[in-house]
């Protein structure tokens, strides 16, 4: 069942006494959970390395190490419910420092459709991201997307300005989708931007019987 915010706050005030994870739980939910998320991220890594080490350990049975255990299960579970909650709360699109192809990527996800991020040698950056099955000689019976942001894909959603979408197919290369008024898309147009983006990707490459 998922938790609501007043139970992430105080399930969060005994975490961490400085940082994301206690700023939230002291002043409630951020503008944007970049930082939260990852600092949650980086505390449920050191959680499981722990309880790693101590199942590792042999030897005689031990009711103090056994409750060890038991305690850092605890935590480590506690910590877990919180980052699902954070990966879940949206963020105010005008001052999120999220990447903005996290939810096209989440989006495509849900739409089984497969998808990875494309990396250009010449820009020595992360460009686009493909959606479909990457092909550099495409068959008549393959095709994937290119979905292009006019920056980077991993700009910042408060820097987002909308994104154009290119069919590949053994025919050529064409368009597919472009927001209206890229490369100027209102930032406020972020999220149904990018679920109008996926429906078109998805309608094209898996298109309905």
């Amino acid at each position: 069942m998922p938790i609501t915010t007043e139970q992430a706050r105080r399930a969060a005030k005994d975490m961490s006494a400085a940082g994301p994870i206690a700023e939230f739980a002291a002043g409630g939910p951020p503008p944007c959970f970049a930082r939260l998320r990852l600092a949650l991220a980086e505390m449920r890594q050191e959680s499981l390395a722990a309880m790693a080490e101590l199942n590792l350990v042999d030897g005689p049975d031990d009711p103090f190490m056994e409750r060890g255990k038991d305690e850092v299960a605890a935590i480590s579970s506690g910590i877990g419910a919180l980052l699902t909650w954070a990966e879940e709360q949206l963020c105010q699109v005008e001052l999120c420092d999220c990447r903005a192809d996290r939810l096209l990527r989440r989006l495509l996800e849900e739409a089984d459709v497969p998808g990875q991020t494309g990396y250009s040698p010449q820009l020595g950056r992360n460009s686009c991201v493909i959606a479909g099955v990457f092909d550099r000689e495409p068959g008549e019976r393959s095709a994937y997307v290119l979905i292009e942001h006019r920056n980077h894909i991993g700009h910042p959603v408060r820097a987002h300005r909308g994104w154009r979408a290119r069919l590949v197919t053994a025919a050529g290369v064409g368009p597919l989708y472009e927001s209206p008024g890229y490369p100027m898309t209102p930032v406020s147009a972020y999220r149904d931007d990018t679920l109008a983006c996926v429906r078109v990707v998805a309608d094209a490459l898996f298109p309905s019987a």
